[in-house]
């Protein structure tokens, strides 16, 4: 498989992610029932997951646009809660949740793992039998 292909497929998965956590951020139902364990770790998770996914294809160099961006997408979707419906409303708590996952997956991702998923598949590929 192509760097490039590879790369196209990797976007593919994060923007899988996304369109789940903006329809779990926007539905009228709760997606992860309360009794599982709370809406914070669900955001936690989303965005720890979001933002490691993320710096699989970063650069060290680029890692702060990846961030940079999930949390934008955290903070839009606070602000479309509060707009955009009936049934949700924007809490600070949640945005503070979003941050420490990010937060969290920069610190793993920022001691030299940026790129990660990349590196893995030119290992792979070095791998495979001819």
């Amino acid at each position: 498989m192509s760097l490039a292909t590879l790369r196209r497929l990797w976007i593919s998965a994060i923007l899988v992610l996304v369109v789940a956590i903006v329809a779990a951020s926007l539905s009228p139902h709760a997606v992860v029932p309360n009794e599982s364990f709370s809406d914070k770790t669900a955001h936690f998770l989303a965005y720890l997951s979001l933002a490691l996914l993320g710096s699989g294809i970063a650069t060290p160099a680029g890692l702060w646009r990846t961030m940079l961006r999930c949390f934008l997408l955290g903070v839009a979707l606070e602000v479309a809660q509060a707009l955009l419906t009936e049934h949700r409303v924007a809490d600070f708590a949640d945005l503070a949740a979003n941050v420490a996952g990010i937060g969290t997956a920069w610190l793993i991702a920022g001691q030299g793992r940026a790129g990660w998923g990349l590196r893995a598949a030119e290992w792979l590929s070095e791998r495979r039998p001819s």
